[in-house]
């Protein structure tokens, strides 16, 4: 067995994703937006990594010269140096980033271990979750890359992420990865029934996307300058990272990849329903939000008021999410979204970068909008809603009042 070497582990976040599927904040992508009313997502699972990893050592990988100065801005303030924040092409998909990002740190120092980890999801059990990752880089400096994975009951994440089926029988920590299964529940051959089955079964986790592992195995499978070139010729067909091989299938067989089950619970956020689960609620009410909410007469709804200064009211609507946020023209958006349609939620999102519009209704019914004094400069949309009324006024100090309401409970409309 080799001794560890603590000194030479580092933290790779990566946050250049557009964060589309969750429009929690206008144009900022999801890992930069407000999490918790004092901490966005990037600087949550920061915040987890320092205690395993070095601040100074931990690198935040993104993709365009916006997002990274959010990350200096929300991460130096966590020990993570400015010069930590390195961006690479956002074209390039997952995997490759994380080589690009391997061959950097790999140039700081040719024998570092790295845990990868994404910048957007949400860990409960964070004690668990320091153990795992010093158990990983211990793996990791043994000889061994690993994936950590957990157990999710949840069919919407089982069937819309990768699994990993392993022998539960075999001693652990690491073992032996039998089958690796991506979005089982739209590949030909597998579908509702067999994620029944991982969802039942004990051998299977999630991919969650954590992995720790040796840089220079990495880069030297996927070499950064081959990899770049590749990649540029590649995209000129506008076609997908996953058919150059560049998926995690791919690097876990390259890797000879195992598996440590993690102890901690995991969400990924990907929805507004998951993310309405992690807030804190009202007592009586079940209302979770983020921002100013001035006053609202519901139930188990969400409210999110992205930007300073705008003020939401919401009156007789249940288990819907309410998003307004200032647009960079001086606009302003609201969304008006039921919970239980979330899944859909990047349909909104290309809306209001795509349509010019004043006002939009998708899959709803009776759905109006009001836009005094902000003229044509308000767009709304709605997403599996009926009978929604917002109006939206601003005042003299320059804020800006949302008022949502409806006649009656809101009834869901699948449409």
């Amino acid at each position: 067995m080799h001794k560890t070497n603590t000194g030479n582990i580092y933290g790779i976040v990566l946050a250049g994703g557009r964060g589309s599927r969750l429009p929690i904040a206008g144009s900022t992508p999801k890992q930069f937006a407000t999490k918790f009313a004092d901490t966005t997502f990037v600087q949550d699972i920061v915040r987890m990594m320092r205690k395993a990893i070095k601040p100074g050592r931990i690198f935040c990988v993104v993709s365009n010269e916006e997002q990274a100065e959010l990350a200096i801005k929300q991460l130096t303030p966590l020990g993570v140096p400015s010069s930590n924040v390195i961006m690479f092409d956002p074209c390039y998909g997952y995997v490759a980033v994380m080589a690009m990002a391997c061959d950097y740190v790999a140039g700081i120092d040719p024998d570092a271990t790295v845990f990868v980890s994404p910048s957007d999801q949400h860990i409960i059990g964070e004690d668990k979750f320091v153990k795992d990752i010093k158990l990983c880089t211990s793996l990791t400096n043994q000889g061994e890359s690993v994936l950590l994975g957990v157990k999710v009951f949840d069919a919407n994440i089982v069937g819309g992420c990768g699994n990993a089926i392993y022998d539960s029988m075999q001693e652990g920590p690491c073992y032996d990865i039998q089958e690796f299964i991506e979005k089982p529940a739209k590949k030909p051959g597998y579908g509702p029934e067999f994620v029944k089955r991982l969802l039942m079964d004990d051998n299977s986790v999630v991919n969650t996307g954590f992995y720790a592992f040796k840089a220079q195995k990495l880069c030297g499978q996927y070499p950064a300058r081959e990899l770049e070139a590749k990649l540029q010729n590649f995209y000129l067909d506008n076609s997908e990272a996953t058919d150059l091989g560049l998926n995690p299938e791919h690097m876990m067989q390259v890797l000879g990849m195992r598996l440590v089950v993690g102890g901690f619970n995991w969400a990924d956020c990907g929805t507004l329903s998951a993310y309405y689960d992690i807030q804190r609620k009202t007592p009586n009410h079940k209302n979770a939000s983020i921002g100013e909410v001035s006053r609202y007469d519901c139930k188990e709804s969400l409210f999110i008021s992205s930007t300073e200064g705008i003020h939401i009211y919401a009156t007789n609507i249940k288990k819907l999410a309410i998003i307004a946020n200032a647009t960079k023209s001086g606009g302003i958006n609201v969304a008006a979204i039921s919970l239980a349609e979330s899944q859909e939620v990047g349909k909104v999102t290309d809306f209001f970068e795509r349509s010019n519009r004043a006002s939009y209704s998708y899959n709803s019914e009776n759905c109006v909008v009001v836009p005094s004094n902000i003229s044509q400069n308000v767009r709304a949309a709605f997403l599996g809603v009926q009978n929604i009324f917002i109006f939206v006024n601003r005042l003299d100090s320059g804020d800006i009042n949302v008022n949502v309401s409806a006649n009656g409970e809101c009834i869901y409309n699948k449409g």
